[in-house]
């Protein structure tokens, strides 16, 4: 490659025919990693400036993607329970009810059985927007933590306790929900 640098305005100098050969070297190492498209073309004046973009440019193309497993995540180990429950249906709808402590525990309810999950409040709204409820992580915690007796903190997150199992339970049934003072 040939360059040929030229003086700008106020100091400044260009390097004419850096950019192409930053480019190519870019593009080469890009392939060589397996990404599949190359960097944006870098249009800067000053020489120093396009040293470094082009030296943090290489840095992220240098970074090796982490492999993305196939792992399920908990809304899907959730979705996945709900879907072989024998009581999905009446699940579903005890769920659209306006009762934000029921809401909070079914998904506690479902994942009962599950070991090593934890449920967070972000689970649980992510889980109620799988079946078209809107349900804020904030007022999932706020359930859990209002209505004591129903779920308890340990190392894992939130688990139902029996309780909290009944109330489920008495809501599937139809029958009126009646919360301990």
């Amino acid at each position: 490659m040939r360059f040929q640098a030229r003086k700008l305005k106020q100091g400044n100098f260009e390097v004419v025919g850096l950019e192409k050969f930053i480019e190519q070297k870019i593009a080469g190492w890009a392939k060589k990693l397996g990404f599949g498209s190359a960097p944006k073309k870098v249009t800067v004046f000053k020489a120093s400036a396009k040293k470094v973009k082009a030296a943090k440019t290489a840095k992220k193309a240098a970074k090796p993607t982490a492999k993305k497993t196939n792992a399920p995540t908990t809304i899907d180990l959730l979705v996945q329970k709900l879907g072989s429950h024998p009581k999905r249906a009446q699940l579903v709808k005890a769920g659209k009810q306006k009762d934000q402590l029921l809401r909070s525990l079914i998904p506690l309810y479902l994942a009962q059985k599950l070991s090593n999950v934890e449920i967070t409040s972000g689970d649980t709204s992510g889980f109620w927007a799988e079946h078209g409820v809107k349900y804020l992580a904030p007022n999932a915690a706020k359930a859990l933590r209002e209505h004591v007796g129903y779920a308890r903190r340990t190392k894992v997150g939130p688990q139902i306790t029996p309780n909290g199992i009944k109330y489920v339970e008495a809501a599937l049934k139809g029958a009126p929900l009646k919360r301990a003072a």
